[in-house]
């Protein structure tokens, strides 16, 4: 079952190159090793060649740990073929659900399976926080957690520092712990197991210390607290934090973009019935009556002809500057963006094909599928942070919100997410506007405690009088209309748009503003407004410009 003869030649070539480099391992618990069952080695992460150490324990068994890895080291020419003759788990980790299942069966046949429950390198070599991954699968397939920790492999390469793979004589420590079986919440089970990983790193470094000599002091391979250059736990976490948040961001943009591709699919399937509708027998119907048709119908037919092509226009424009801006900030993941975007290109293709024939089938039905869909795009290409650092140089001092458009939800009530964004900005010093009809009774009492200046306009209100209602609530608080943002959803609103320093328009607003609009931001029911603050407030929070 564990006879695996490219793992075990691979594991003897890569043991001569330690030997040529001088690498001088102490390797203690060996008795800890399961010699014929499955187990979750988990190790802490500290180096770029991890897991090429952390094999050794294991080879005198013939037990061979399949790692869980990136997945862009599977693309590279010559590590991607190698991870993959080892039968090493490639992981995307934007979404590891997929890799999550190869690792289960891989247990449930009695292998090791290799994990780094800290995602990533530590940059400060203290043990980070845990991912819950090792503990779900231990607990899933019944097989324990085997620690495995290892001290100096940063010292041959580990993130923002040359590598050293010449023969440096680097003495590297490993302890094998023994297995643990978790029980009970994961979330406390993945605590716990921080507690034993932290412990035994610590005794690591102390054995280290001792068998090494003292540690340099500023060392940048040393800990922090043992006097080394290396950031502190607090620093190192501070940066994985924005790590994991842009992960987080491209888990949502990626779902924006398969919704965005499943509705062009479905507009598609729309569009190709609506011509199918319209058939040989209709084209020829309209030929005859064109040829009998007068001339203000035939100038009213080219009007409607021209209004389909600007449509189309503005149609493929939008989509394809989204997919291209999406493509272009991707970073983490950017593969399986890339794919996204692609899948969309395809679709959007496929819908455009029956667009014309569609529109003249019915051109006000298939108008509002494609200024819906236009809005979507600016929806997902507005969300990109390239996209807000283009748009807005600072936080604002006045945030003016449409109450029937943008404030409230479709039952009159301020949303939770809305109603605490404001609550913030205001005890940050932003002063909150809420604009609304004259016979209009706004419930703002989700927000009383931002003391919000109501400005009332009259129902039907051409653009210039919200304009100047805006214009007139600003003097009056002396704030600066350049540093005003502005959620709106009418059209009377657009001038008013116009006039202050960021306006944003809500996806379900009247066309004439999406067609303009330079961010376009979700629904009240959505938490648009919330989540527009909260990418500025990420934007410019301190020492971020």
């Amino acid at each position: 079952m564990f006879k695996d003869p490219v793992y075990f030649a691979v594991i003897g070539l890569a043991r001569t190159v330690f030997f040529a480099q001088g690498l001088k391992f102490t390797i203690t618990g060996m008795e800890n090793v399961p010699k014929d069952s499955g187990a979750v080695v988990v190790t802490n992460h500290t180096g770029y060649m991890d897991f090429t150490y952390v094999g050794l324990p294991f080879r005198k068994f013939r037990r061979y740990v399949r790692f869980m890895a990136k997945k862009e080291i599977f693309d590279h020419p010559v590590a991607g073929p190698i991870m993959r003759s080892l039968k090493h788990i490639p992981v995307d980790r934007t979404d590891g659900s997929k890799s999550f299942e190869h690792a289960v069966r891989l247990l449930e046949n009695d292998e090791l399976v290799g994990i780094f429950p800290e995602s990533t390198i530590s940059r400060s070599f203290e043990v980070k926080n845990l991912k819950s991954g090792a503990i779900r699968m231990a607990q899933r397939t019944g097989k324990p957690i085997l620690p495995v920790l290892i001290v100096g492999s940063q010292r041959v390469w580990t993130k923002g520092y040359p590598k050293r793979l010449g023969r440096t004589n680097t003495p590297i420590h490993m302890l094998v712990l023994p297995p643990w079986h978790p029980e009970g919440d994961p979330a406390e089970a993945t605590e716990k197991l921080h507690q034993i990983m932290d412990e035994g790193v610590r005794r690591l470094w102390d054995e280290y210390a001792a068998a090494e000599g003292p540690l340099p002091t500023g060392a940048y391979w040393v800990p922090a607290r043992l006097g080394g250059g290396a950031p502190t736990f607090e620093e190192a976490q501070a940066e994985d934090l924005k790590v994991e948040a842009e992960r987080q961001r491209i888990r949502h943009l990626r779902t924006d973009l398969a919704a965005f591709a499943e509705k062009l699919r479905e507009s598609g399937r729309e569009f190709s019935a609506s011509a199918r509708e319209f058939g040989d027998q209709t084209k020829a119907q309209l030929r005859d009556a064109t040829a009998a048709m007068s001339e203000e119908s035939a100038r009213a037919r080219l009007q409607a002809k021209e209004q389909t092509s600007a449509m189309m226009a503005q149609f493929r424009q939008s989509v394809e500057q989204m997919a291209d801006e999406v493509a272009e900030g991707a970073k983490e993941g950017a593969e399986s963006i890339r794919a996204a975007t692609d899948s969309i290109r395809v679709a959007f293709k496929e819908a455009y094909e029956h667009l014309e024939e569609a529109s003249i089938a019915s051109f006000e039905q298939t108008q509002q599928n494609v200024f819906r869909l236009i809005a979507q795009s600016k929806l997902i290409r507005d969300k990109l942070p390239q996209r807000v650092e283009k748009l807005v140089h600072g936080m604002p001092k006045t945030i003016i919100l449409d109450y029937a458009t943008a404030l409230a939800d479709d039952a009159g009530q301020i949303p939770d997410s809305t109603a605490k964004a404001l609550l913030e900005q205001a005890e940050a010093g932003a002063t909150i506007v809420v604009t609304h009809e004259v016979d209009q009774v706004p419930d703002l009492s989700a927000i009383s405690a931002a003391d919000p200046y109501e400005v009332a306009i009259e129902k039907d209100a051409s653009p210039q009088s919200v304009t100047n209602a805006v214009a007139v609530a600003l003097r009056e608080l002396a704030r600066k209309p350049g540093e005003a943002m502005l959620f709106a959803g009418r059209e009377n609103f657009a001038e008013a748009l116009m006039y202050v320093g960021i306006p944003a328009v809500m996806v379900d607003a009247d066309w004439p503003l999406i067609r303009t609009a330079d961010w376009v931001v979700d629904t009240a029911e959505h938490g648009g407004v919330a989540a527009a603050l909260e990418i500025l407030r990420k934007r410019f929070e301190k020492g971020d410009k």
